[in-house]
């Protein structure tokens, strides 16, 4: 069902933008092992790289999601595009920033800067009103598979949970913009967690952000999965309800975690996160 709805999405907006990013961040993988042998050191294609991957995965599964969507031709249309074009000037605006050697989330030194940083803004607001309105419509109206019949009431749960817990990404997203940094209780850029770059010394939005992004690939998996167990009904149904508990207290559990100033976890240190 998922690699059906997925490839039928490829045409659209969305099919091509999450292709473009994923060639992207492969370009940004192959660009940051060069450098990292013939410096050895973390460069600036680091942050487009993470978020060039983010993407591409969120607007795939928003394909996903819109395909299965009860909504008409037009207004499915006008979300793709609102996704594709957000992430689009997203990705630019990251990338072109790194290309400059400066930073893009957070930057209002200079006009120009500060320019860049309030197109994010727009964009993330746009993108934001329509996962609340995707989201509103998956549970208002009955989800479809690919060949028009009425999705299975497991996997529509787990399709609908993780679209309202990929609403707490502008939450953390907005926190951040509106202190101007991911760090609470500290400052950004200090050496965090392996790979992901969380602080291990004080909160750290990215974490909860991080969460309930991949919220909305692990629910809806999780739910078609289980639908492929030889186990009953009721069984299948508590089980996702315990993944959709786990996911959401971790969610918000590092949301408020993070809020209070205190790492996700303390320890070894990696790099710096973007």
């Amino acid at each position: 069902m998922w690699l059906a709805s997925l490839v039928e999405s490829v045409p659209s907006p969305l099919g091509i933008a999450a292709a473009s990013h994923g060639a992207l961040a492969i370009v940004c993988f192959v660009a940051t092992v060069v450098e990292a042998r013939r410096r050895g050191r973390r460069v600036s294609v680091t942050k487009p790289l993470r978020f060039a991957l983010s993407i591409a995965i969120f607007l795939a599964t928003m394909g996903v999601a819109l395909h299965h969507l009860t909504l008409g031709a037009t207004p499915r249309s006008t979300l793709a595009w609102v996704f594709a074009g957000t992430m689009t000037v997203e990705m630019l605006a990251i990338a072109g920033q790194a290309l400059r050697g400066t930073s893009s989330h957070f930057n209002v030194s200079g006009a120009t800067n500060r320019a860049v940083w309030h197109i994010m803004v727009w964009a993330i607001v746009m993108a934001s009103v329509g996962l609340v309105v995707v989201a509103v419509v998956a549970t208002a109206r009955p989800l479809r598979e690919t060949d028009g019949s009425e999705m299975s009431a497991l996997v529509a749960a787990g399709w609908r949970a993780g679209l309202w817990l990929l609403l707490l990404v502008p939450v953390s997203g907005f926190a951040m913009g509106s202190r101007m940094r991911h760090s609470v209780g500290g400052e950004d850029g200090r050496r965090g967690l392996p790979v992901v770059g969380w602080s291990s010394r004080h909160g750290d939005l990215r974490a909860s952000h991080f969460f309930a992004l991949h919220a909305l690939q692990i629910l809806p998996l999780s739910a078609l999965l289980l639908t492929r167990c030889p186990i009953s009904a009721e069984a299948r149904a508590i089980a996702l309800a315990l993944v959709i508990g786990l996911i959401a207290a971790l969610c918000l559990f590092t949301l408020v975690q993070a809020l209070r100033g205190e790492p996700f976890l303390r320890g070894a240190t990696g790099t710096g996160g973007p």
